[in-house]
Order: structure tokens, then C-alpha cells, then sequence
């Protein structure tokens, strides 16, 4: 879909790499991005401080060009006190002895839907009216990352990949943001997510030990979430252990942050 074809566009702002650069490119008109009528970031509510300080960043250097509207469906961490199963994609042994992970939701409770829900609002819209707009979703996945586009299960959503289209890589975006004059934000996920690699875990825990803290804290909320409770536990680590107890010196366990098995194009951009 072309830019003048939607009646509405919107950018998905994780306040990552990728859609950091992609805010700049559709302020500044770049490599053909089109113009956002506004930029949403869906919170958790359990994004590491940086996230934070960059959605701040940018919405004071967007002044007003793109507005920046930060939204949230709830707590995830403290949501999960309360339910019965867990949305997050958690480590667990499968009945052969072989490691599983449970099915992920939580991007799509608590990014997807709510920024659907949210630009319907924005349409004057109400709940399970149908939707005549046809809006434009400009989503941050660079070409090294093409794995992860997909298509929207909303008819009335085209997703479209500028990054993708303009053949710009995690690096090009690095680049982008430098020339902006702007910090290279960090990557962004929740500070529980288990798709987090062990380098990561070992920098949250040495220099950001409050946030550590709140990632052991789901990791033992989640424990026995499972139907087969205690005879099933469920990790956030790939090692299944506990997170407090891992050494995340050990390589086995170590791989690169790249939410390869991440099917919604959203987190960790």
C-alpha cells in the first residue's frame, strides 16, 4: 500500500534500534519512508529504564512533527499474580526430557492488540464497530531482520517494512541515529523476556541490578504456572534454571539476541 493510498498512518515505536531510526526517517522524509500521523508505544510497563528515557528523547526531538503516544494494556509482570497460565514464551522440559517453550502471547496482548484498539479510538471508532479506514503500519524491521515481517491479522492493517524496503540493515539504522545527532538507544525488550541472551542477562544483572531484581522476581513468579504445576516448572533462563542461580558465563547456554522465534515484527525493535 502506498503512502497517499491510507487514510491513516501509524509507526510501532518499540524505542529500540530499528524503529528509533525508522521514527527519524519518516520525520525527515527519508529513503522514501512515509509520514506518520503518529508514532505509538505500546508499554509492558516492564521495559528497562533506557526504553523509557529514549521514547522521552524522541518524542522531545520529534517536537510535534510526529507526536509520540505511549499506551499500555497493564503491569505483564504483576498480571501474571493473577493469572492462570503465563503469556510470556518460558522455558520448560517437555515429557521426552527435551527443552520446550511455552506459546507466546504477550506481544500480542500487550503490543499488538492495544495499538490496534488504540488507532481505532483514534478513527472515532468504537468497540466492534467495523472499520472502513484503511491504515498503514510502519514497522522497524531492518533487512538482516526479514524473518520477522508478517502480515496483520486486522483487514483494515497493512504492515509495511521501510527498512526493508530501502535494504537497510541494523547497521544502516546505527548510522541513521548518528547523523541525527542522537544516542544509540540499547535494544529493547522487557527486562523479563526470555529470549534474552546470556550477555545480556550478565550486563543487567552487573550494572542494572534493580532491574535484574524484577526479572527474578517473575522468573519465580512463573514457576509453577503450568497445569502440571511444581511437576512442570517453567524458567525464564534456557538452561532451566533459576535466574538468580545461573552463571551466564557458561556459552552453552548463550545465544545471540535476535527473537528469531518472535512472530509479531513488534518487541526488540
Amino acid at each position: 500500500m502506498k503512502d497517499r493510498e491510507a487514510n491513516f498512518v501509524y509507526l510501532s515505536f518499540g524505542a529500540g534500534v530499528q524503529s528509533t531510526a525508522l521514527l527519524i526517517m519518516s520525520v525527515l522524509g527519508l529513503d522514501g519512508c512515509p509520514k506518520a500521523d503518529v508514532a505509538i508505544f505500546a508499554d509492558t510497563q516492564d521495559e528497562p529504564l533506557w526504553v523509557y528515557e529514549n521514547v522521552e528523547r524522541m518524542a522531545r526531538w520529534c517536537g510535534g512533527r510526529i507526536p509520540v503516544r505511549t499506551i499500555t494494556y497493564g503491569h505483564l509482570s504483576g498480571d501474571l499474580k493473577v493469572r492462570n497460565f503465563p503469556p510470556i514464551p518460558a522455558y520448560t522440559r517437555g515429557e521426552n526430557g527435551t527443552r520446550g517453550m511455552l506459546r507466546q502471547q504477550c506481544t500480542r496482548e500487550y503490543k499488538i492488540d492495544p495499538i490496534s484498539a488504540f488507532v481505532k479510538r483514534l478513527l472515532g471508532y468504537k468497540k466492534g464497530q467495523w472499520v472502513r479506514h484503511k491504515v498503514l503500519a510502519l514497522i522497524g524491521i531492518s533487512l538482516d531482520e526479514a524473518h520477522r515481517m508478517g502480515t496483520s491479522r486486522d483487514s483494515w492493517i497493512t504492515n509495511c517494512y521501510p527498512l526493508i524496503d530501502a535494504r537497510l540493515t541494523r547497521n544502516d539504522c546505527l548510522r541513521i541515529i548518528d547523523e541525527a545527532g542522537l544516542p544509540l538507544p540499547k535494544k529493547s525488550a522487557c527486562v523479563h523476556c526470555p529470549y534474552h541472551s546470556d550477555e545480556y542477562w550478565r550486563g543487567l544483572k552487573e550494572h542494572h541490578p534493580s532491574e535484574f531484581a524484577k526479572a527474578v522476581e517473575t522468573d519465580q513468579t512463573i514457576r509453577n504456572m503450568t497445569r502440571k504445576g511444581a511437576s512442570a516448572p517453567i524458567f525464564l533462563h534456557r538452561s532451566l534454571q533459576p535466574l538468580k542461580e545461573v552463571k551466564f558465563d557458561k556459552k552453552q547456554y548463550d545465544l545471540d539476541f535476535e527473537f528469531g522465534n518472535d512472530c509479531s515484527g513488534v518487541c526488540g525493535v
